[in-house]
């Protein structure tokens, strides 16, 4: 090695489980980035699909686009008032002088008695707001005072294309009554984490970005409660071939050790899955693709076998090879995920291994 050269340390094996999708398609677009590339007109659907599934029950969600939409994107409607989402899909952070351009019309139109006055007003952006914006949208008395150090510029004749507006007399009179504690912004972290929610994630981000954390090489010494049905059921199945009681620690010593061993590594593995279903996908994924494993086994399950230790082989055999390609998880399940099912199965006891 030459003066002043330094050997380079081999990377760190990745935390998170590659799947073939991974190695064939390469590092994916993040959520983050996927806002920025949108036009002008998909934000604004973006943004209604959000809210349409927000947890407040709206009545109605409205997107008004296009001219003589008086300062509204997305309104949402419900029985005491009303929210807007005004979508801003710029190649910039949001400024101050963005911000007061849009309330202007917000204190126009209301004003003039076109709509009432919002219950909450949210800045919809991919790049957020400048650290100006943000300052004053936390120190809320700040947005009046720019309202009227710039209607001049950014209001006067803007609103409008027939006339210019005075920010004077009873008008001023009215934007000085308003308090806009109720104007704020909606982060992009919160947005793509909000929109997870709704059953338009998938096919706008796909999963391709997800990742699966890598399994744990070891599993409890102690058995848990949340085991003690699947063992109890393999343990029966092993009592089936040769009429031996099992207990867990004799099972431990006979030939079964292995079977007993695997089966707790295959729990496991379908329990980590489960955890990844719940926090990356819609509620009820994971669910699905139990009853998609019970489907695929159910005749095996029901086939008479010599005993219940070879249903058990059979039947996990099998599971190995069901199909889920229909599936949003089919990139992520492994084989001893597939094996851990049937475990999860008899704990929901939907299979038993000894069917007397």
């Amino acid at each position: 090695m030459s003066i002043g050269e330094n050997a380079i340390k081999a990377p760190p094996a990745p935390e998170l489980m590659l799947t073939a999708l991974d190695v064939q398609k390469g590092e994916p677009v993040h959520p983050l980035d996927r806002l920025m590339i949108m036009s002008a007109d998909e934000w604004e659907i973006f943004t209604l699909e959000l809210v349409f599934y927000f947890d407040k029950h709206y009545e109605q969600v409205t997107r008004c686009a296009g001219a003589g939409d008086k300062g509204r994107d997305v309104i949402a409607r419900f029985s005491s008032g009303w929210d807007n989402y005004q979508c801003k899909h710029y190649g910039r952070k949001l400024n101050v002088a963005d911000v007061v351009a849009e309330l202007g019309k917000l204190v126009f139109y209301t004003w003039r008695g076109d709509y009432t006055l919002p219950q909450e007003y949210r800045f919809v952006t991919p790049k957020g707001c400048s650290s100006d914006c943000i300052d004053m949208l936390v120190n809320k008395s700040r947005i009046k005072t720019e309202i009227i150090a710039r209607w001049d510029v950014e209001c006067r004749d803007k609103i409008t294309k027939t006339e210019s507006i005075l920010l004077e007399g009873d008008f001023l009179d009215y934007l000085n009554s308003i308090d806009f504690s109720f104007v704020d912004e909606m982060s992009s972290l919160e947005l793509v984490d909000k929109h997870q929610q709704t059953p338009y994630h998938s096919s706008r981000f796909g999963s391709y970005h997800l990742k699966r954390p890598q399994l744990k090489k070891d599993v409890p010494v102690s058995v848990g409660d949340n085991e003690k049905i699947y063992i109890e059921a393999l343990l029966h199945a092993f009592s089936d071939v040769d009429g031996k009681e099992y207990s867990h620690a004799d099972a431990l010593t006979s030939d079964y050790a292995e079977d007993l061993e695997r089966a707790r590594i295959n729990f496991f593995s379908a329990e980590s899955l489960e955890v990844f279903s719940r926090d990356a996908f819609p509620e009820g994924c994971y669910r699905e693709l139990k009853e998609d494993c019970y489907e695929g086994l159910h005749s095996l399950v029901r086939q008479e076998h010599r005993n219940g230790y070879e249903r058990f082989l059979k039947v996990s055999t099998q599971a190995v090879n069901v199909p889920y390609d229909s599936h949003p998880l089919v990139h992520y399940i492994r084989p001893s995920d597939r094996k851990g099912l049937c475990h999860q199965l008899v704990n929901d006891r939907k299979i038993k291994w000894v069917r007397r």
